[in-house]
C-alpha cells in the first residue's frame, strides 16, 4: 500500500507531523523524493517518523551558532568541515536524523574532500547542533547515540548544553571533546539578538572575544 502525504507548508510551520509503524523503506524513499528540498526535516527512529518545518527564529539561531563554530575553529587554528543538515542514517539501528547543523573536526583530515559519506563505513561528524526551540515526540538523543555521533550540543531556553557520549548515553559536560579547554559554553551570550547589531559586527566581536580568552589558555 502506498501512503500519500499531503501538506502545505504553512500547515506545518513550526510544528511537527508524527507517522508511525513507518518501514525503513519508506524512510528512504521520503528522503529520496525530499532531497532537493530543505523541508520537511525528517527524524526516524525504530518505525515512528517525525517531519519538521521551522519558523524563522529556529533558523536564525541555527545559522548564528554555525557560524559562531566556524570563527572558533578559526581563531584557535583547527579545521573543520561543515556539512549543515545533512542526513545520517542507520538501518540496522533503524535510526536517522538531520541535524541543525554538523561538523567534523577531530576526523576533518579524514575526511576532507569526500562528497559520498558512509556510516557503514566512515565515522560519524564529530559535532552535532540542535536547536531545542520545539518540542520534538522523537528522543533525538537516543538517535544520535545510536549513530554513535561523540558531541552534540544544544541549544535550549538561553542556554549552549555540551552533551558527551560515553558508554552509557549522553552526559553534560562543562567542556567540548572538539575544542577542548576552550569555555564554549559561553558562546550563548553571543546568540541573544541585538536590534542595534548586525551578524557581521557581532561575529567581529566574537573574535575578538575568543583572542583575548587565547592568551590565558595553554595549549591553543
Amino acid at each position: 500500500m502506498v501512503q500519500t502525504l499531503a501538506y502545505s507548508k504553512e500547515e506545518l510551520a513550526g510544528s511537527h507531523l508524527i507517522l508511525h509503524d513507518i518501514s525503513w523503506e519508506t524512510y528512504e524513499q521520503l528522503l529520496e523524493i525530499f532531497a532537493e528540498r530543505s523541508t520537511p526535516r525528517m527524524t526516524y527512529y525504530q518505525g515512528t517518523l517525525e517531519l519538521m518545518v521551522f519558523l524563522p527564529e529556529h533558523e536564525r539561531y541555527s545559522w548564528t551558532l554555525g557560524r559562531l563554530i566556524v570563527a572558533l575553529s578559526e581563531e584557535i587554528g583547527i579545521e573543520i568541515m561543515g556539512l549543515k543538515s545533512s542526513t545520517w542514517r542507520s538501518e540496522p539501528k533503524k535510526a536517522g536524523n538531520e541535524a541543525d547543523e554538523c561538523f567534523y573536526i577531530q576526523n576533518e583530515a579524514l575526511m576532507r574532500g569526500k562528497l559520498t559519506i558512509d556510516l557503514k563505513n566512515d565515522p560519524p561528524p564529530d559535532l552535532a547542533v540542535e536547536m531545542d526551540l520545539t518540542s520534538s515526540s522523537i528522543n533525538k538523543m537516543a538517535v544520535y547515540a545510536e549513530l554513535k555521533v561523540p558531541e552534540v550540543w544544544i541549544w535550549k531556553k538561553g542556554k549552549l548544553i555540551i552533551n558527551i557520549l560515553n558508554d552509557t548515553g549522553y552526559v553534560e559536560s562543562e567542556t567540548s571533546l572538539a575544542f577542548g579547554s576552550f569555555p564554549v559554553k559561553e558562546l550563548a551570550q553571543f546568540m541573544h539578538l541585538d536590534s542595534d547589531k548586525g551578524e557581521n559586527a557581532r561575529i567581529r566581536e566574537f573574535r575578538e572575544w575568543v583572542r583575548s580568552h587565547l592568551q590565558h589558555i595553554p595549549g591553543l
